[in-house]
């Protein structure tokens, strides 16, 4: 934290102003006042990354002196002074003189070497250095360096063998747990130079593209269980965390692609292997499979020989907005009819598209559990007969189904849901055995009768029918609904699983 300020006073040129040697230092502290201000608002205090050697510290022994040797570098002090080592600088370590074991610490400062002098021959009263060369100071001592304008390099705890010699100093072989006699740079602060960044613009085109990654991850996920895709999850999530939280640097959005192209690639493999594991060709057989193996190959291209252009970027962007698209279509988005609907065997996935209207999962009782009715409050009301029961039927594509059922006879059933978004249209497909058919069962939202269900066939061989109601978004006036089914006293009724899903 800056806790003072000088006061600038920038220079102001007049005719007949008469300026002596003063004003013109006066007016290049001014400027260097203002630099240092700028370093250590801007920057920071440390080393400067990327400059030369960045001070790396090696050792020799000549004889019996243990010397080290300090890399070229920059750094700014803790009062924005920019010190710069032109040259690798030699330092001795006197061990001999410190009551050891102890540590020491190499530092480095600012310092200042007048250069260039000049005297006027004619007027040798006239004389001085014209350049001061900005340079600094290698220090080694035991007390540890104060926060002022002193930066530390590295620090080594110093310790004799038996025969009160120290043979060498040595890099550490642990970064994080440096021994005796190693080379500890645990401590040295390092400043954020200036970088690259990204325009706000593309900044939320990642962070919608890497939801949206998140988003298809997820529901992916619910379909086919694929380590990649949680994966996937977990990776996009994380990266939508950093371009959210702080200043994305350019550099930072190759960083961001590198493992999602590498899970790209892994989950084709995967896909692959999961057919052959259930020795069904479920996904490789659909268009968009090869083209997301093409458009995962040649996302791979642009991430391994990444040129620092802005137009790649933009291409790898693309290519992976192309990538979703290809897994939407493989894995999420089945798209059907609600004819079709009314007959498919297989579980349903957590994205449906009826009639190029989109539709996500938001709830799904699964009686086969027997936690469902207690979390969906499940209720029976003047019910004349009720029985659950593992049932085994076919659909009409002859795929034998496996469930369990609800009957009941006469009454009303009653359940809760949840995680509803209000006043939006509501798709509910109940999974029922129509043996008896031909009868009607009355739906009810929050004891209001609201519609009405045609159970209007009978198949005594392929049973299992998914009766299909949809309740318009005026009817979902909260977060959660309570759905009852009820039927004459004359009428049987039963039910298995039930989908709920809403319009996207």
């Amino acid at each position: 934290m800056i806790e003072s300020l000088n006061v600038f006073k920038k220079p102001n040129f007049f005719n007949g102003l008469k300026a002596a040697s003063n004003f013109w230092n006066e007016m290049l502290d001014y400027f260097t006042f203002k630099e240092n201000f700028y370093n250590l608002s801007l920057h920071g205090y440390g080393v400067v990354p990327n400059v030369l050697d960045e001070f790396k510290i090696t050792s020799v022994k000549k004889s019996s002196n243990l010397l080290l040797i300090v890399g070229r570098g920059a750094a700014v002090d803790y009062n924005g002074k920019a010190m710069f080592l032109y040259h690798p600088q030699t330092v001795l370590i006197d061990y001999k003189k410190y009551n050891l074991p102890e540590t020491v610490y190499i530092t480095i400062k600012y310092n200042e070497v007048y250069d260039d002098y000049y005297i006027d021959n004619e007027n040798p009263e006239y004389h001085g250095y014209k350049k001061r060369v900005e340079s600094a100071q290698i220090d080694i001592s035991n007390e540890e360096p104060e926060k002022n304008n002193i930066i530390e390099l590295a620090r080594i705890y110093l310790k004799e063998d038996e025969n009160k010699d120290i043979k060498a100093i040595t890099e550490p072989k642990d970064y994080s747990n440096p021994q005796v006699n190693e080379i500890d740079t645990r401590f040295v602060p390092w400043i954020c130079g200036a970088k690259k960044t990204v325009s706000p613009i593309l900044k939320k085109f990642l962070t919608d593209l890497l939801n949206e990654t998140n988003i298809i991850a997820n529901h992916t996920d619910d379909i086919i269980n694929l380590t990649c895709l949680k994966e996937l999850k977990l990776v996009s999530l994380i990266a939508k965390m950093i371009v959210q939280c702080g200043e994305l640097l350019f550099s930072d959005i190759i960083n961001i692609f590198n493992p999602i192209y590498e899970i790209n690639n892994q989950l084709i493999q995967q896909m692959l292997d999961f057919e052959i594991k259930n020795e069904k060709r479920l996904y490789s057989i659909k268009n968009n499979f090869g083209i997301f193996r093409t458009k995962v190959h040649e996302m791979g291209d642009l991430v391994k020989y990444f040129d620092d252009k802005l137009e790649t970027i933009n291409k790898i962007i693309k290519v992976q907005k192309d990538i979703l698209e290809c897994l939407r279509n493989i894995l999420v988005f089945k798209k059907t009819t609600f004819d079709d609907l009314f007959i498919i065997s297989y579980d349903l996935p957590g994205f449906l598209v009826i009639e190029d209207e989109k539709y996500s999962l938001v709830e799904y009782l699964d009686f086969n559990d027997y936690e469902t009715e207690k979390i969906h409050e499940f209720k029976k009301e003047n019910i004349k007969d009720y029985s659950t029961s593992k049932s085994s039927f076919c659909y009409p594509d002859s795929v034998m189904v496996n469930d369990t059922l609800k009957r009941y006879a006469g009454g009303k059933i009653s359940f809760k849901i949840r995680n509803l978004v209000k006043n939006r249209d509501l798709l509910m497909i109940r999974r029922t055995d129509v043996f008896h058919g031909n009868y009607k069962v009355q739906i009810f939202l929050n004891d209001q009768k609201v519609k009405t269900l045609n159970i209007d066939c009978r198949d005594t061989k392929c049973r299992w029918r998914n009766i299909i109601c949809l309740f318009e978004e005026k009817l979902i006036i909260d977060d959660s609904i309570k759905i009852s089914f009820e039927v004459t006293d004359t009428d049987n009724d039963n039910f298995g699983k039930i989908w709920f899903y809403q319009k996207i």
